[in-house]
């Protein structure tokens, strides 16, 4: 805990992150098209304190399946600072299928974990929301 109570030169800092040229903590949000992939970069992501950074792109398959589907993505050099993410399917195979229409347009949350080789090692995070829509 003497990380809490240091001044601000003697502390660790959270990395500070900027994804496709967009910083700040707020989610991003982008259309995407079955079958076209994403570039994602952080590469422009620093950390206060001039520490390596290491990079983690996953895909939070639980988030946003409320009032819609839940798109399927792949997530081609998760662990690198730059993401290509591949959208699958508007709606992932073995979700839970409603009678009617079937859905025009799936979601898909990416999150981007930044962690730092600090003591302690902190880690910032990044969410990407994106609207699946179908092949043309």
């Amino acid at each position: 805990m003497t990380w809490t109570t240091s001044d601000f030169a003697h502390a660790n800092h959270a990395p500070s992150l900027d994804v496709n040229g967009s910083t700040g903590t707020e989610p991003i949000y982008m259309d995407a098209e079955v079958g076209r992939p994403i570039i994602l970069d952080a590469s422009h992501s620093k950390d206060p304190d001039g520490q390596p950074l290491q990079f983690k792109w996953f895909h939070y398959q639980e988030a946003g399946g409320t009032g819609t589907a839940l798109a399927g993505v792949t997530i081609a050099a998760s662990d690198t600072a730059t993401a290509t993410v591949t959208p699958t399917a508007v709606s992932r195979p073995m979700w839970l299928t409603l009678p009617g229409p079937q859905p025009e347009t799936g979601v898909a949350h990416i999150i981007l974990a930044v962690t730092d080789n600090g003591s302690p090692k902190l880690t910032s995070y990044r969410r990407i929301i994106l609207t699946v829509h179908p092949a043309h």
